[in-house]
């Protein structure tokens, strides 16, 4: 926040017989003559749409209120917020004196977007799902008293808007994909080893699969030893066929498509560190150790009655193989004196060359290179939303707005931990510390100097598998019996009292409906959409039931 607060009080004005104005801070803060004119005429001048948070920033004694509410539709929101305590106990007699018995308006004091956001998570406020755009106004001078604030909160609102919309999307098109998955794989996690968190105790490397990684393979192949690689699943063949096989490949990706990633790698028995939401066929391709972790794509009971059975790593979900290749290696490095150097992660790419050579795309440009389509192809490089930006290298760059989210929130992220590094000499900037690589090898060196690098680290541990076989088994047995029971009462239309929490427990049978995120009802078409989606689910857990009985055998 902008200002320091000193011990100065606000005070009433009388202003010409037209009510009052505010003076502080050696200003006031509504005209001295009249008062209400400018506050209510930026209230008419708004037309506010339907499901809209309208944040007024220091609403003071609420002139200019009355004409806003008079036009809020049922499903808007006014939020009056007011980041300065002394002008909050002043005008908050004033605004309860028009907000009450209103619907749909609240009065907030903070200081801070964490309190912001404690609002909406806490459920005081109704959450972002609700609204599809962010309104501020502000009705009086106390606003450029917190301008930056204020200003900071209208991202933060807008953002958190768009974001929920942008995962809505996403659920739509691979919530059933990402349920549907993991219900596959839950059948394998008896099966698999567990993660071994602070593990790792050499310099750690992450290659994502941009462009730049290619600059540091030669001293990948001298020093691959010496250092644990981790490689995301579309960089995995460039590393191979480079003669460097990493310590642990990430897989998140649950889609088909994801499998030319590992054409080559079969044999090379690369562990595996696999999202649960993953393609469950992938962990078979290299034949290496498999270990799971999760991504919480939603707040939801079912992912929150699998972790209590599971003992696995959970992460907030990140949307990128790259974020999730980092945040790994932060989980398993011993403590913060462990460096972590990262390159690939370019969240852009070069005209023609969206990423590093080996990857299926570079591989496709090559096998439909002819006489007729040439190499320089710049439909993979130029589409509707794609934009130029100077990288790192001071050349020009193109990424695209997914991309440059990406970058952000890895920005956002992974900034101010310590001893993180970025060794790539090109690609979007994320305000991350460089270092060349003449200063890694140094680094390297100290370490193999102090610790046996070349000894192999166990990232893996085994858990009384049993006890975990016994636990899923169960679990997903449970679940058999629940949506069989389900589908028989959606069937005979008997017991219908027990839809509601039957459902309310198994949110994988609508999340990815369009309007998944409200709560369940017993509306018929509703519950058509449900009962269309059991088959799904109960074929996908008993396929992970008989993965179980048949690997039990073994």
């Amino acid at each position: 926040m902008e200002n320091s607060i000193n011990n100065e009080k606000p005070c009433l004005v009388p202003a010409a017989g037209r009510g009052f104005s505010v003076y502080y801070h050696n200003r006031y803060l509504y005209s001295r003559y009249n008062p209400q004119a400018a506050p209510i005429k930026t209230a008419i001048s708004f037309d506010i749409l339907p499901n809209t948070l309208v944040l007024v920033f220091s609403p003071l004694l609420g002139y200019g209120l009355k004409e806003l509410i008079d036009k809020l539709p049922d499903d808007s929101v006014i939020l009056l917020i007011e980041a300065d305590e002394e002008l909050f106990k002043l005008s908050n007699e004033y605004l309860q004196q028009i907000i009450k018995n209103k619907k749909n308006i609240y009065n907030v004091c903070i200081a801070d977007g964490k309190s912001f956001f404690s609002l909406f998570n806490q459920n005081l406020l109704p959450a972002f799902s609700n609204f599809k755009r962010c309104l501020p106004i502000e009705l009086s001078g106390g606003a450029q008293l917190y301008k930056l604030f204020y200003h900071s909160l209208t991202a933060l609102a807008d953002n958190a808007i768009n974001q929920f919309w942008r995962n809505r999307i996403t659920l739509v098109k691979l919530g059933r994909l990402y349920a549907r998955n993991i219900f596959k794989n839950l059948g394998r996690v008896p099966f698999a080893d567990y993660l071994k968190i602070k593990s790792v105790i050499k310099p750690i490397v992450v290659c994502g699969s941009g462009p730049s990684v290619e600059n540091i393979i030669p001293f990948l192949q001298k020093n691959s030893d010496d250092c644990f690689v981790i490689s995301v699943d579309n960089a995995l063949m460039t590393l191979i066929k480079s003669g460097i096989f990493p310590d642990a490949v990430i897989a998140v990706e649950s889609q088909l498509a994801i499998e030319k990633a590992y054409i080559g790698s079969c044999g090379t028995r690369i562990p595996i560190i696999a999202d649960l939401t993953s393609r469950p066929h992938v962990m078979e391709l290299t034949g290496g150790k498999v270990s799971f972790f999760l991504s919480e794509y939603e707040q939801c009971n079912y992912l929150d009655r699998i972790k209590k059975i599971l003992n696995i790593v959970t992460m907030v979900p990140l949307g990128s193989v790259g974020l999730a290749a980092m945040e790994i290696a932060l989980t398993l490095r011993k403590d913060e004196s462990i460096p972590v150097f990262f390159c690939g992660l370019d969240f852009s790419f070069k005209p023609c060359k969206t990423h590093c050579r080996e990857t299926p795309s570079h591989r496709k440009l090559l096998d439909e290179h002819n006489r007729l389509s040439t190499i320089l192809c710049g439909e993979s490089s130029f589409d509707a939303n794609s934009f130029y930006f100077t990288g790192k290298d001071g050349k020009a760059s193109i990424t695209t707005p997914a991309l440059s989210g990406y970058g952000k929130t890895f920005s956002a992220r992974y900034s101010n931990v310590q001893n993180t590094f970025d060794i790539a000499t090109e690609g979007m900037d994320t305000n991350i510390k460089k270092k060349s690589l003449e200063n890694v090898l140094e680094i390297v060196q100290h370490f193999r100097r102090n610790i046996d690098t070349t000894a192999r680290i166990k990232i893996h541990e085994n858990d009384n598998q049993i006890s975990c076989l016994e636990k899923v088994k169960k679990f997903l047995i449970d679940e058999l019996k629940s949506l069989e029971e389900l589908r028989t009462i959606l069937i005979t239309g008997k017991k219908t009292e027990k839809i509601i929490p039957i459902i309310k427990e198994r949110e994988y049978l609508y999340l990815h409906f369009p309007d998944g995120y409200k709560e369940p009802t017993l509306d018929i078409s509703f519950l058509n959409r449900i009962r269309a989606e059991i088959d799904f689910f109960i074929k996908d857990i008993k396929f992970s039931l008989n993965f179980l009985e048949e690997n039990t055998k073994t």
